[in-house]
């Protein structure tokens, strides 16, 4: 069995800044992921990034962190698609790994 890591940040990859209200967002990504998994964990989490302008600046951004398991890899793939679009990321984060997963 694979265990999937996908972790999406919440800065509109426009503004730079967060448009879409944490919750929201969250609300997003379950709709998502329910339509191609029978459920999976959210973890909020903080993402820090330097921006690739030049600059250098140091971006520091609430993210969504899923882990999913019991799918295939590409309907995983098709989450981190959906999800990149409907939070208007740049990219996102996507990790596969074999796993021993078990719920007990």
């Amino acid at each position: 069995m694979f265990n999937f890591v996908i972790i999406a940040g919440l800065n509109d990859k426009d503004s730079k800044r967060q448009e879409i209200p944490t919750e929201t967002a969250r609300a997003t990504v379950a709709g998502i992921v329910c339509k191609y998994a029978d459920g999976a964990t959210l973890t909020d989490c903080n993402g820090i990034y330097k921006h690739q302008d030049g600059s250098g600046a140091v971006v520091f951004e609430k993210s969504i962190k899923i882990e999913i398991c019991g799918i295939t890899k590409e309907n995983a793939e098709r989450i981190a698609d959906e999800i990149k679009n409907a939070l208007n990321q740049e990219s996102v984060y996507f990790s596969m790994f074999a796993a021993d997963v078990r719920f007990i």
